[in-house]
């Protein structure tokens, strides 16, 4: 229950502004450009600060509303301590590995000539293991487990150079599988930097 009463908030604001959803829903009705896009994404675990990285592809529709997949991964090193009867773990720790897929949309309810402001919501699912060093210096991964992500936000961009767009924004991870069996804590707010790529306005100016 605690997911859907913050993800309420965070996105309630929105419910009371009809003619934008009207607006998001007209968009499907025009041809699709093709997008790109590079985000870094800072966060947290527990106590451990984390840095993930994902690119993506999709469909942008007017300007307006962007759909598509992207692929995840952790980009920092986040230790943990391990209790293994198998093996003999060097250092009794190993190191958090984690990759999921996303399906994202992207709403666009603020538009102006070089900036514009958006809600990203992407939601993932992948998987997390630990890989660490026996003691006579293999590298030995745990098992795998199922992780997913459900990841609103609210993000500003501003495209100072044609075709390019950097942005940057806030938002809150929710984990929905896998911290129990990971023991972290993974629902923390996300801090994000973008870095798009107009793919659909090169086409257009080429063919023009």
């Amino acid at each position: 229950m605690k997911y859907f009463v913050t993800a309420a908030i965070l996105l309630a604001p929105l419910f009371s502004m009809s003619q934008l959803f009207d607006e998001m829903l007209q968009s499907f009705n025009t041809k699709p450009i093709l997008t790109a896009k590079i985000s870094t994404r800072n966060s947290f675990i527990t106590n451990s600060f984390m840095r993930m990285r994902d690119v993506g592809v999709g469909l942008n529709f007017d300007n307006v509303t962007k759909v598509g997949l992207g692929y995840n991964w952790l980009a920092t090193d986040v230790i943990r301590p391990l209790e293994l009867t198998d093996q003999e773990v060097q250092n009794n720790e190993g190191e958090l590995k984690m990759r999921y897929l996303t399906a994202f949309i992207e709403y666009t309810f603020l538009k102006k000539k070089r900036y514009n402001f958006s809600i990203p919501v992407q939601v993932g699912i992948g998987r997390a293991f630990f890989r660490y060093q026996t003691i006579s210096g293999n590298n030995q991964n745990t098992k795998p487990v199922t992780v997913a992500f459900y990841e609103p936000a609210f993000t500003a961009e501003y495209t100072g150079i044609k075709y390019i767009g950097i942005g940057l924004g806030a938002g809150y991870r929710l984990m929905l599988l896998g911290s129990q069996k990971l023991d972290d804590n993974y629902n923390a707010p996300v801090y994000l930097f973008k870095f798009k790529v107009y793919f659909g306005d090169i086409i257009n100016d080429v063919h023009n």
